[in-house]
């Protein structure tokens, strides 16, 4: 397999430290709030990671941290409580805030399909101080941390590979000058904080440096270094942590054990919602329970996000929604066809002249191989939907033979290995208007009017409204 590497900036070939086992490490959520779509994105694209890697053959150990103390969650979670409130309230207040939003992450990623049990490690920050504190000591102990008023900064002018991720000037780098903040604008590349003295009204934690709590970067290096190792294979995140959190994340972990920590570094691009970025000042904020509130399928918006290439931008729309719902049942509708036994309505030349076991292998090979390339969903889903136009038409002629239609269900099932859009257990009524859906198509593609009229009134009798879209689509709902 091969992967992107942010890094370098090229295309290379996943090389495991351990044959046959993959480590990946991703940045998980910071837990004050619902996840909204482009969040989503993020956690999609490396479960689908994941899931390729497995599904070529690998072991994977995938670690995703939870983001429990920042900036923005003891903001939220402390307003309301008295100024002289002490610090097991604080705590307290912090913990109930990030317990409500971490359950509600996980809902989330189990109504598109990525299952709790499939992370090896779910590491919460908060269980990892111990693990920081002693990483600052070890980055003081060589040089390359400094205490300042009951704050620890990392000293950026001590580690000369500094700015190599981001491709940042070293040459602007401000020598000498520190941020407290946990994130910052790309252009103020200064010392960055690992360990923040305490303020009124925060909660904090005791260290050699006094009161205080860690900064959000040393999180990540603490917890990937205790759980993974000091090599990991993969470090996932979205394009917005490229600068600063995985800069600061190579510094201290690299400036303490002293020599390379990730091999490969991936990143997912933004998602905008109908061309512009999302605001909720612009009417253009979603999270998933947004969507499902207005009658969309979970998976359709997975197949969605899934289907566009992990690096491009992507664009996201309802009308997009629609059309992924309209893929999604149509293959739902191949595969309730495969499962069935057909009916003649011609004869065996043309079926010997497809070869429907030699077709399904080449449509598996190409499914493979694109996203064994830098995870190419599109031209894997293009070969996987000339498939099915192949199979139908052949299906029309002369049915396949059961253990023909067995070895394509099987394929479909390997592919939604990967995918997770068509499960098996689909219920019966949306199996059964996807699969008029599809015949309507062909009817259409026939020129046979009469007959799509027909399916569509009887569609309608059902209280299924059809929508035919301009790129030949049709998408369905109910009244």
């Amino acid at each position: 397999m091969a992967l992107y590497n942010t890094l370098t900036r090229e295309v290379e070939r996943v090389d495991p430290i351990l044959p046959g086992e993959v480590s990946l490490y991703t940045c998980g959520p910071t837990v004050y709030n619902y996840a909204h779509i482009g969040n989503l994105r993020t956690f999609l694209f490396q479960d689908l990671l994941k899931r390729t890697l497995q599904g070529l053959g690998y072991r994977v150990r995938h670690c995703m941290n939870i983001t429990d103390v920042e900036d923005k969650i003891i903001r939220d979670s402390q307003q309301g409580l008295p100024p002289d409130a002490d610090n097991p309230a604080r705590h307290a207040a912090m913990e109930a805030l990030t317990a409500r939003y971490t359950a509600a992450f996980f809902e989330d990623l189990e109504s598109v399909a990525i299952p709790r049990e499939g992370f090896t490690f779910l590491p919460r920050a908060t269980a990892y101080i111990p693990q920081m504190v002693s990483l600052i000591q070890r980055l003081e102990a060589r040089g390359l941390a400094y205490a300042r008023e009951g704050s620890v900064y990392f000293r950026i002018q001590g580690f000369p590979e500094y700015g190599r991720l981001a491709r940042l000037d070293r040459e602007g780098m401000l020598a000498g000058a520190s941020v407290d903040a946990d994130e910052y604008d790309r252009d103020s590349v200064q010392d960055f904080v690992l360990w923040k003295a305490a303020r009124p009204g925060e909660p904090w934690w005791e260290s050699p440096w006094g009161a205080g709590r860690p900064g959000w970067h040393i999180e990540c290096s603490a917890m990937g270094l205790e759980l993974l190792g000091e090599r990991i294979d993969i470090h996932s995140g979205g394009v917005d942590l490229v600068f600063p959190h995985h800069e600061n994340e190579i510094a201290q972990s690299e400036g303490c054990i002293g020599h390379p920590w990730v091999r490969c570094w991936v990143h997912g691009e933004f998602l905008l919602v109908e061309g512009q970025k999302m605001s909720k000042s612009l009417g253009n904020f979603f999270t998933l329970r947004d969507l499902v509130e207005r009658g969309h399928d979970p998976l359709a918006f997975r197949y969605a996000i899934l289907s566009n290439h992990y690096r491009k931008l992507l664009n996201f729309s309802m009308e997009g929604l629609r059309g992924a719902k309209a893929a999604l049942d149509r293959i739902r509708a191949f595969r309730r066809r495969m499962e069935g036994n057909g009916e003649s309505s011609g004869d065996g030349a043309w079926k010997e002249a497809l070869d429907p076991l030699g077709r399904l292998a080449q449509a598996r090979q190409a499914f493979w191989d694109a996203l064994a390339d830098d995870l190419n969903t599109p031209e894997a889903l293009a070969s996987l939907f000339t498939l099915v136009t192949d199979l139908n038409a052949q299906d029309d002629r002369l049915p396949l033979t059961r253990e023909e239609r067995d070895r394509v269900l099987a394929f479909l099932e390997e592919a939604d290995g990967v995918f997770a859009c068509w499960p098996a257990d689909a219920s019966v009524e949306d199996l059964e208007v996807a699969a008029l859906v599809e015949s309507r198509r062909a009817a259409k593609g026939a020129r046979n009017w009469a007959e799509a009229d027909r399916i569509r009134e009887q569609l309608r009798a059902r209280g299924i409204i059809l929508e035919d879209r301009k790129d030949g689509s049709t998408a369905w709902h109910r009244a």
